[in-house]
């Protein structure tokens, strides 16, 4: 049996093996041609990593490989997305074709990472660009996640098969043409801005790499508006002759600090003030933009930017000292103008000194004068111009050392996948709803559930969804880590609900405000309220929904179930779905009957945060009158109010009931002591109900 069961694991395994193996060998002949038009033959997967290369008329013409065979694979939003890539030799990519994922919002927006003119937007870019979504990468709003993970698996991939298999021969370096015209990932490549990396036991290296800002056009070209506090830094420090820009990457930039500098040149070392280190921060536009966790500058006096120097780092004892040797390209012009002079000077040299020697022979051999052909003689300036051929311009491919990126740190990660306009539109209806929430203004509120209703329902989409919860399920905290947007969305919804309750969704939920607004349209005569025994059965259906969505996740189950009880990616992504629509109509149908339908009994991330609500700190404040008023019961949105009493985990935080006490509406209109008589008076001798006998008081 031993033995039996020894032969089924190395079966299992020799199988498992097998397939990983051919991987790329199973893709589909179409898809080969999709991605490599030009080859005329493929050839079998092969090597480490695994490639099958492409050939045409006998000459290679490039790589294709799955990013599934390159782990780690990249995580979307639901799971893996796994991509057939093709590479030049060159490092241009020539196709990317999605081969395999499975994503929830599938299920409302379609096979949307496959749309005509999507995959086709990766042929021809380099792979040492960025690949940030919404700028050198099209994104689609409320997939974000699953287009950046796609992004940097093609970006991952591609340089791990670049770096094995793309490596040329070195030559002499010599200046770069126009280095405006190079990525970050070339100028790491072609010595433009060399780096060293800060090591400490146990921990993720820190990588540092240098470049001398020769220019204000070249400073902001780097990192954008960042270049102005290093203008300002100088001016108050009295000037600088010359500036560094030093860019930090790894996981921990915090070790980049101000302390430790020094510059050595023709043999004397200079400490760099702490005053003449400038911290800039994280780049938000520019190259550096997405590439640098933290970025600095150092603030040069008395060095010859066109002489070679040597940066040193001192840590202490604990981390160390690093040094750096560093030469501009003003430096390597220099020294090449330099070559190509003496070069020329030794040809000339050698060309008079045949000339004489010849002169010499001549006339010791024959009585006759002796003419040398000049001809015969080399070209003094055709040799110089060979001579400054010696130290050409360095092209994409003649230095294009790939390496394999470093692993991103969290921070450079979601810095690297930011898109600072969609910060913006999170930012602005945070600070709306916050207004109105704290200043309890009815117009002000209105105003904030427009602006919901419009840019985060229709814009960017960027509201919560049960689905974010299941997605943290199946691939874990990543889905907000790795996304600022929703991260920001995310923690002022925890924090807000422990705080005060659900302000996310009476103010930040655009079916929310959906409903608000359909309440406002429809006549009140068409609006009914569920009995009180039903209502209160109905408030725990959504519990129950909550309960169908999460149970089979947190089972191990990847089958979405939410696009059936929530409506928002139906309405907002305009689903095509016939049945999905047929849901949300019936939905919107109930809303216009009973104010936020939805939001009391079938809501489940409503019912998420209800939950969290039970612990809420600050709550709505009552007073003696709540006891005998009816006026806010009666207006609730979602029947929350209950004569004194109110239910806090069904409470949205809508401000309605909180406007009516601060404008003293209905019994809050009377102090007490107006009303206690009249109660008394009702007790002893009035048979009319006290709710309405108070109401028609306060009518008069």
């Amino acid at each position: 049996m031993r033995r039996l069961a020894s032969l089924g694991v190395l079966a299992i395994l020799l199988i498992a093996g097998s397939v990983q193996a051919q991987g790329v060998n199973r893709v589909r002949s179409s898809l080969l041609e999709e991605v490599i038009p030009e080859a005329d033959r493929v050839e079998e997967a092969e090597g480490s990593p695994i490639v099958r290369r492409a050939y045409k008329d006998d000459e290679l013409i490039g790589y294709v490989f799955l990013t599934s065979d390159l782990p780690p694979e990249e995580y979307g939003y639901s799971g893996p997305i796994e991509a057939l890539v093709a590479m030049t030799p060159e490092g241009n990519l020539t196709g990317v074709r999605v081969t395999r994922y499975n994503e929830t919002y599938m299920r409302t927006r379609g096979d949307f990472l496959r749309r005509p003119g999507f995959q086709e937007q990766f042929a021809g870019k380099f792979i040492g660009d960025a690949f940030r979504v919404y700028e050198d990468v099209d994104g689609m709003s409320r997939v974000t996640i699953s287009v950046r993970a796609l992004s940097r698996g093609v970006r991952r991939t591609a340089r791990r098969v670049a770096a094995e298999y793309l490596r040329v021969a070195e030559s002499e370096p010599g200046p770069v043409e126009n280095i405006l015209n190079l990525s970050w990932f070339e100028m790491r490549r072609f010595g433009v801005a060399p780096r060293f990396e800060v090591l400490e036991e146990g921990r993720d290296p820190v990588g540092i790499s240098l470049i001398h800002l020769e220019s204000d056009e070249f400073a902001e070209y780097l990192v954008g508006g960042l270049y102005r506090y290093a203008l300002q830094a100088a001016e108050r420090r009295g000037g600088a002759d010359h500036m560094v820009l030093y860019v930090v990457d790894g996981t921990r930039p915090q070790l980049a600090i101000q302390q430790g500098w020094s510059v050595t040149q023709d043999g004397v070392t200079k400490e760099i003030p702490t005053e003449n280190v400038a911290m800039l921060g994280a780049p938000w536009e520019g190259l550096l933009n997405g590439e640098s966790s933290m970025t600095g500058v150092l603030l040069l006096n008395d060095v010859d930017v066109g002489q070679p120097m040597t940066f040193g780092y001192d840590r202490g004892s604990e981390l160390g000292s690093y040094t750096l040797d560093y030469t501009t390209q003003r430096a390597i012009a220099v020294m090449a103008e330099t070559a190509a002079a003496e070069a020329a000077a030794a040809e000339a040299a050698a060309i008079e000194s045949a000339l004489r020697e010849a002169e010499l022979a001549a006339s010791s051999s024959e009585p006759e004068e002796s003419v040398v052909d000049a001809t015969d003689a080399p070209d003094v300036t055709a040799a110089a111009s060979s001579s400054a051929d010696a130290a050409p311009a360095i092209s994409q491919l003649e230095l294009l050392d790939f390496e394999v990126e470093p692993q991103e740190s969290v921070f450079e990660r979601t810095l690297a996948n930011t898109s600072w306009t969609r910060v913006g539109w999170i930012i602005l209806a945070l600070t709306l709803a916050t207004l109105a929430f704290f200043i309890k203004k009815a117009a002000l509120r209105w105003v904030a559930l427009s602006f919901t209703f419009i840019v985060l329902g229709y814009v960017d989409g960027g509201f919560l969804s049960v689905s974010h919860i299941t997605s943290a399920i199946w691939v874990g905290p990543s889905v907000f880590l790795y996304d600022l947007p929703l991260l920001i969305m995310v923690v002022f919804t925890v924090l807000t609900v422990i705080l005060f309750g659900r302000i996310f969704c009476g103010f930040l939920c655009p079916f929310g405000a959906l409903q608000d607004f359909i309440e406002q349209i429809v006549p009140k005569r068409f609006q009914r309220s569920l009995p009180r025994k039903a209502h209160e059965v109905g408030l725990k259906a959504k519990y129950g929904v909550l309960a169908i969505i999460i149970v089979p996740a947190l089972a191990g189950s990847d089958t979405s179930l939410y696009q059936y009880f929530e409506p928002f990616g139906t309405v907002f992504s305009l689903t095509p779905s016939l049945f999905l629509w047929s849901i949300a109509g019936s939905i919107l149908v109930a809303s216009a009957v009973v104010p936020r339908f939805y939001c009391r009994y079938m809501c489940p991330l409503g019912a998420a945060l209800a939950i969290g609500s039970v612990i809420s700190l600050k709550r709505i404040r009552r007073v003696e009158q709540c006891d005998h008023c009816k006026i806010c019961e009666q207006k609730c949105p979602t029947g929350a109010i209950r004569g004194p009493q109110i239910d806090f985990k069904e409470c949205v935080r809508c401000n309605v009931c909180e406007i009516e006490l601060i404008e003293k509406t209905g019994v809050c209109r009377h102090d007490m002591e107006v009303i206690r008589p009249r109660l008394i008076q009702l007790e002893t001798g009035s048979p009319v109900g006290l709710s309405e006998s108070i109401t028609g008081t306060h009518a008069n």
